[in-house]
């Protein structure tokens, strides 16, 4: 990624003419005498000390531009939002010149008082502006060539004006560079003081340009929410004016923010890398600014990655969107979430996401994948049970995961496996919201979420008998089809976001000829394989290396490549296009059986064998 060039606004006619005209509606002329224009004292050491943050950060660094431009006559000024100068660093030649026009501290050099000049008009116009000699619209002021630009408050708006005056010949590009590029320095500066900023991060495509001119600069506070930017971040990141925006660290990386704050705790020096949307890089240092008065004693640090949210999931895949979108709305509300997809998909990372999104977080999400438990020890582990309730039962007891997940949400993965009868149970306690454990007691009431998942199209299984439908349309009020991981758009982010989960305190980074054979392979295991792959691919690399290159990843996904597909493997995809067909029509089987070209007979067959 090149370099952004520096905007540079090079004067205009129209920006002059414009000027002009606004000098002569207000009755300005060109000849108008000097007028009796200076402050009082105690009116200028007012004006100093209202513009006093904005001066100690600008007076070093005039004196040290005025140093690059020594011996030219001329002279660097400092005004404030309404033009008054506050401050002049030049040479001694130049200021007796300039001070027979006023060109001094405690003048106001508004365009009203002064007509066309650098500062008047690079307030007037927002930008920066260039003034030579006939274009100023007093007489007086034409020995002058001037060049101004507004120096940024980190909140929003102008603070004031950096100017150049001299009254030599002066390449216009050479010194409006230098000049925005100091304008700039100082409006970092005044960033890096917000007291309220928790973190913050320098970054740029390449870690050789950290800690020079060219780096992006942005503080957040705790929740990761951005306070400022500068000018050179706001073209990196490509977000316009973050004044107005204002946007949340997750809106433009894919880093997690979590992942940010233990670094920026670690007190480490070492850059790290940030990822932004759109597969962009950036070499970054973090450094915590207020957030290091809030660190907690190492004895309290937790070490738990932080809590995925829905809005972590989408990372551009379109069908993922609109499953977050869509989960989003029912966020808080009493309606249960069922989610399909083939295994692997992240049916339960959704789930989860779900439960850290709602107003529920705080409470416990207990998980029970029905396919895993024999049938005639579902109904204990989810009403519990009293002590002596069946043999083998433990002495104590135990409470059930509906009762556990009271205040939280319940998963219910592969709910389509769950045995019929139960089926019937389970629709009486999320009607009544009351449970009793086997063996007898009194019911206890119960408040949950409910998310349900299944590999298996639920609507499929009424048809056939093994899924109740009143169940079914109690659970699938609202329905979301995760796609498979071949399908999905977003299958480099993706990688790159599980890489960063795997190693968090290694910044590594993924080969072109890698990122390629991820594209490719058909992955039947879905995100679970790419995470197994990923975390050996991260095994093999050694102490010094940060790239994972194809000879890292498992032989058998490099050769797959070359592979011929076998009778096992074509009769393999011909059950995923089924199955995946069939939830696309959200268990509608004449549709499904439209689409394949195939009966609703031999649509039924196919799905028995799978």
């Amino acid at each position: 990624m090149k370099n952004p060039a520096p905007t540079l606004h090079l004067p205009t006619e129209d920006a002059i003419r414009r000027s002009w005209e606004r000098c002569t509606a207000s009755g300005l002329r060109n000849d108008a005498p000097l007028p009796d224009i200076g402050m009082t004292r105690a009116a200028l050491t007012e004006r100093l000390e209202g513009n006093a943050r904005l001066i100690a950060y600008a007076q070093p660094i005039m004196e040290h531009l005025h140093q690059q431009i020594a011996r030219s006559s001329s002279t660097i000024l400092l005004a404030d939002d309404a033009g008054t100068i506050l401050r002049a660093v030049g040479d001694a030649d130049f200021a007796e010149r300039a001070a027979q026009v006023a060109l001094q501290p405690g003048i106001s050099w508004a365009e009203g008082a002064m007509g066309t000049n650098a500062i008047g008009t690079a307030l007037a116009e927002q930008r920066s502006v260039a003034v030579v000699g006939t274009d100023h619209f007093l007489e007086r002021n034409r020995f002058l060539t001037c060049i101004a630009t507004p120096i940024h408050a980190p909140a929003g708006g102008v603070l004031g004006i950096l100017d150049i005056s001299t009254s030599v010949q002066l390449s216009q590009i050479h010194a409006q560079a230098l000049l925005q590029t100091t304008a700039e320095i100082i409006e970092n500066r005044l960033i890096e003081s917000i007291a309220e900023a928790a973190v913050t991060i320098r970054f740029h495509p390449h870690a050789e340009a950290l800690a020079s001119p060219l780096e992006g600069l942005a503080v957040f506070d705790e929740a990761g929410q951005m306070l400022a930017c500068n000018r050179r971040g706001e073209r990196l990141l490509g977000i316009g004016d973050s004044r107005k925006e204002r946007p949340a660290f997750a809106r433009l990386f894919e880093t997690r923010w979590g992942t940010v704050l233990d670094h920026a705790l670690s007190s480490s020096l070492r850059p790290t890398l940030l990822c932004a949307h759109g597969g962009r890089e950036f070499a970054a240092r973090v450094q915590a600014g207020r957030l290091q008065a809030l660190r907690p004693a190492p004895a309290a640090t937790a070490t738990a990655r932080p809590a995925q949210t829905l809005e972590d999931l989408d990372l551009g895949d379109p069908t993922v969107t609109s499953a977050v979108r869509r989960a989003r709305r029912i966020v808080g509300l009493d309606i249960p979430l069922l989610i399909q997809g083939e295994t692997g998909t992240g049916k339960e990372v959704f789930a989860q996401a779900f439960h850290h999104s709602s107003p529920r977080r705080e409470g416990p999400f207990v998980a029970i994948n029905c396919a895993a438990i024999p049938a005639n020890l579902i109904e204990a582990e989810l009403f519990g049970y009293r002590a002596g309730a069946y043999t083998g039962a433990r002495g104590e007891g135990a409470r059930g995961k509906l009762r556990e997940a009271h205040g939280g949400t319940l998963f219910l993965d592969e709910i389509g496996d769950m045995p019929l009868r139960l089926q019937a149970v389970l629709l009486r306690v999320l009607e009544t919201r009351r449970v009793a454990p086997l063996g007898g007691g009194p019911e206890e009431a119960i408040d949950l979420a409910l998310v349900c998942a299944s590999h298996r199209p639920l609507k499929t299984l009424c048809e056939t008998g093994e899924f109740r439908p009143d169940l079914y349309f109690r659970l699938s009020a609202m329905s979301l089809a995760l796609p498979a991981l071949r399908e999905r758009t977003d299958i480099e982010a993706l990688a790159r976001r599980i890489l960063r989960d795997e190693s968090p305190n290694r910044p590594l980074r993924l080969a072109a000829a890698t990122l390629d054979v991820i594209r490719r392979h058909p992955w039947p295991g879905n995100i679970r394989e790419l995470k197994n792959v990923l975390r050996l691919a991260t095994a093999m690399l050694g102490p010094d290396e940060a790239t994972i290159t194809p000879a890292h990843l498992p032989h058998d996904l490099t050769d797959s490549r070359e592979a011929r597909p076998t009778t096992h493997s074509l009769r393999a995809a011909e059950t995923r296009l089924v199955e995946e067909t069939v939830v696309r029509h959200a268990g509608n089987i004449s549709a499904a059986a439209r689409e394949l070209g195939i009966t609703r007979t031999t649509l039924y067959r196919k799905l028995r064998r799978t």
